[in-house]
């Protein structure tokens, strides 16, 4: 299905190739978008094809993100390769059941439900989309430095030159190009929480019947959910110093720390956590300062290098998705990439920062550890997530696959 949006013709040369610096989940997207918009996109990634397959834990794409792949041709199969998603379900350290928050609704008020899936199975979706599509891939290409003129943009891609029409910074966190290109901006926020997780095979943890399960423990947070006779897919969250967010060393070890982080806490985590003999990676977790632009010249900033969000929000990859939809229409109906770059960072910043308010939000709820704090959260979560679940309601109801860029930002 293709973007049901303006896409007027574009005011660059068919022939001019843009850049786009980062080939995870947002800029396989906007490469995507681009190329059905008529643009030759031309992806620089620096890990291997094999590596995004592999890549990290799992997320939860909520209905615009679904909607968004829509527009992309890809909603079908990505919601083929994940798990239906249709509540979730908050416990405290008791195993008292705080909330429910029920998503049954979603697909026939939005168009599309909530899924969840690994990260590595949506990326390898995306980047074969990409491939069938003949956009150009390089991997193994790590950017060492970049030059603006009046004509383009000139990328050092492991030593060799290269110019392009524009470039688009969808490199994630960490940045390479908002570094050399926008120094004084501020840096991510460290959020005072880590969080890690993983896939565990645990047949004495029932099906959750599409629950995501999420339990504030005694020193930490815990989610899980399961589908039939398949693994768990679990996460935890835990207040650390930053000082800890360093690699971890030993995964035997660090998967102990976790079981006696979460000992006595109730549910099915003790079972999870005894199926999970070691855990290799852990994530702190950071979000973005607002910034006060996203564009400098031809260079553009995106997704998370833009506006990283908690994934307490559950909005990451969505908006990162929806960012190469509005980014590929943007560029077609303006009269030069400047206008085009101003009309997607008018368009996107008040959404993604309401995505950032709810993920710090949320995220503040779980730094909670005193008894009296405890106690406060307990009486005031079930009061404070229908007024979370308004503001997630906002993000859910844009619709890249059919919203003209006119209409108000959402």
């Amino acid at each position: 299905m293709s973007v049901i949006l303006p896409l007027s013709a574009s005011p660059l040369s068919p022939s001019s190739t843009i850049a786009v610096c980062g080939g995870g989940i947002g800029g396989l997207a906007t490469a995507l978008a681009l190329k059905q918009a008529g643009f030759a996109p031309m992806v620089f990634e620096r890990q291997q094809s094999q590596q995004l397959r592999d890549e990290g834990l799992f997320l939860t794409l909520a209905p615009n993100g679904c909607n968004a792949l829509r527009a992309l041709g890809l909603a079908d199969r990505v919601m083929q390769a994940g798990l239906p998603t249709r509540a979730l379900a908050i416990f405290n350290e008791a195993g008292k059941r705080l909330t429910l928050v029920d998503y049954a609704n979603h697909a026939a008020t939005y168009g599309a439900g909530s899924i969840t899936l690994r990260r590595g199975a949506l990326a390898g979706i995306l980047l074969d989309a990409a491939l069938e599509a003949g956009i150009a891939i390089h991997h193994g290409a790590g950017i060492t430095d970049i030059v603006q003129d009046a004509d383009g943009v000139v990328l050092a891609v492991n030593g060799e030159q290269q110019r392009f029409a524009l470039a688009l910074a969808c490199d994630g966190l960490r940045s390479t190009l908002r570094r050399q290109i926008f120094p004084d901006l501020p840096q991510p926020r460290y959020s005072g929480l880590i969080g890690t997780g993983g896939f565990a095979e645990a047949p004495d943890v029932p099906d959750t019947g599409g629950a995501m399960n999420m339990m504030f423990g005694r020193r930490g947070f815990f989610g899980y959910i399961k589908q039939g006779s398949g693994p768990v897919y679990w996460f935890n969250s835990y207040p650390a110093p930053e000082s800890e967010t360093g690699p971890v060393v030993d995964g035997a070890a660090y998967a102990g720390k976790l079981a006696a982080l979460h000992d006595g806490d109730p549910l099915d985590t003790g079972a999870i956590l005894a199926a999970t003999p070691r855990i290799d990676r852990h994530y702190p977790i950071y979000d973005m300062p607002e910034l006060p632009h996203w564009s400098s010249g031809r260079v553009l900033l995106m997704g998370d290098a833009a506006h990283a969000v908690a994934p307490h929000s559950g909005q990451g990859a969505s908006l990162a998705i929806e960012d190469g939809v509005v980014l590929a229409a943007c560029l077609s109906s303006a009269p030069d990439h400047a206008s085009a770059y101003a009309r997607f960072e008018g368009l996107r910043r008040e959404r993604v920062h309401k995505a950032i308010a709810l993920g710090r939000a949320v995220g503040a709820q779980k730094q909670a550890q005193s008894w009296l704090a405890l106690r406060l959260r307990d009486l005031m979560l079930p009061l404070f997530m229908p007024m979370g679940a308004r503001m997630q309601e906002k993000l859910y109801a844009f619709r890249a696959d059919r919203t003209p860029l006119a209409q108000p930002v959402q």
